[in-house]
């Protein structure tokens, strides 16, 4: 085997090892590099919360309430980036979405979102990717 293709795989090798260690560390510290805490959405077993998913939701800084046509509770945490200005959702730790109301511009116009405040599930609204508006949805 040639001297320089044993150099390449000898590299190859080397990085494949780097990027496995990398995702490795940040398996394990899922916060590095943000000033932001860590964000789990917290879902409940069923119709109404249990004594210990109510807890769970309220340490997490969530209140239950009942929303969607189904009456369901929900655990409805707010975005520590609520309200801030974004051009796509990988800017926010929800979604990036148009703040006028939903529908009220063609989609693929170019436009400015603001982070969404809450991860309630339900509502009318236009999300915004690579800066320009999307589909509109309403869910309930």
């Amino acid at each position: 085997m040639k001297p320089g293709r044993l150099i390449l795989i000898g590299a190859a090798i080397v990085l494949v090892a780097a990027c496995s260690a990398l995702r490795d560390y940040h398996a394990a510290n899922p916060d590095f590099g943000s000033s932001m805490p860590p964000y789990e959405r917290i879902q409940f077993a069923s119709q109404f919360a249990t004594p210990a998913e109510q807890a769970r939701c309220e340490a997490a800084g969530g209140v239950v309430q009942q929303a969607g046509r189904m009456g369901w509770q929900h655990c409805i945490q707010t975005f520590t980036d609520a309200g801030k200005a974004c051009s796509g959702s990988d800017d926010c730790l929800g979604e990036c979405r148009l703040a006028g109301e939903a529908g009220s511009v063609a989609s693929g116009t170019p436009v400015e979102g603001v982070c969404q405040a809450n991860d309630a599930p339900f509502g009318c609204y236009t999300t915004i990717e690579d800066g320009k508006a999307g589909q509109s949805i309403c869910v309930d």
